[in-house]
């Protein structure tokens, strides 16, 4: 029992601290935003895989590596997520260097939301009432932002959707979220390679090996570290532990946007947000009923 709660509270804390990490991204991107954002995404990249290959050599976790080469369906998939993850990071790199944070947290706010629809369409998994009700006030919500802002809130829609289609496709991959990382980044890293080339080729590459380089390098660590502690928490808790805990992130990167970077926050903006945790309080509410009716049984 002692072994069984020491491994509960290493994986709470480890959940804590991807979930923070996450939430505090816009200080980092807020760093480097100087740097165009596809050029940064490219650092983001390769950095990723130069980082990743040091931590596999160490955990010899090469062989791994070698053994899914040979699956090439996987590694198809894994392309395909590696292009969704990096389409991802480009909106939220962008969105950060755009003053559009609010609408970055928002996006993650939906995202729940989305993997249960996307849930509905393409596994036939059965909702609930309150879930069709926190569809429903979600699409409501967003209506409203079109109606009152005017325009469709694309970036909060774009994060929302091509991280769900992301986690979608890597359910059906049997591959763990590190040794899928370093595959997908590692696809694209000759794309992202060229395009660094290419800049530095026409003078017009932000990076240089001055005292500032160091800042971007560590967009391979600030990418990999929070990821290292999820895995750690999936392998010691509940997902649904996971599930409750995931909302920090958004909500700590709404609060800076808000607080630290001043972004202006409209009336209608706040009633998008304020249905959108309504929706989110039916979605908690209906797992913890779930869950208690398991326990019943």
């Amino acid at each position: 029992m002692p072994n069984s709660f020491s491994q509960q509270q290493t994986g709470i804390i480890c959940a804590l601290g991807a979930f923070v990490l996450w939430g505090v991204f816009p200080v980092y991107f807020k760093l480097v935003d100087h740097i165009p954002p596809l050029e940064m995404l490219c650092h983001r990249i390769v950095w990723s895989v130069f980082f990743l290959s040091i931590l596999l050599f160490f955990s010899r976790g090469f062989t791994e590596i070698k053994e899914l080469f040979k699956l090439p369906l996987t590694v198809f998939l894994l392309f395909i997520t590696g292009l969704l993850i990096t389409l991802n990071w480009l909106a939220y790199i962008y969105a950060v260097a755009n003053n559009m944070i609010t609408e970055a947290s928002l996006g993650y706010f939906i995202n729940p939301l989305v993997n249960i629809v996307l849930g509905i369409l393409f596994l036939k998994e059965k909702t609930s009432l309150l879930e069709k009700i926190a569809i429903a006030i979600a699409f409501f919500a967003i209506a409203i932002e079109i109606v009152k802002m005017g325009s469709m809130p694309y970036i909060a829609l774009f994060l929302a959707f091509s991280f769900g289609f992301y986690g979608l496709i890597r359910k059906m991959i049997r591959v763990n979220s590190f040794t899928g990382l370093f595959i997908e980044t590692l696809l694209i890293a000759p794309l992202a390679i060229l395009y660094l080339i290419y800049l530095g080729s026409s003078h017009t590459l932000g990076f240089s090996f001055d005292s500032f380089s160091w800042i971007i390098m560590l967009s391979g660590p600030v990418t990999v570290i929070p990821l290292l502690l999820f895995t750690g928490a999936a392998s010691r808790i509940k997902l649904g532990t996971i599930g409750f805990i995931q909302y920090l992130s958004p909500t700590i990167t709404f609060s800076l946007a808000i607080l630290v970077y001043n972004e202006p926050l409209s009336t209608s903006r706040v009633v998008t947000f304020a249905l959108i945790w309504l929706s989110l309080i039916f979605v908690i509410t209906d797992t913890f009923w779930q869950k208690r009716k398991k326990e019943i049984k």
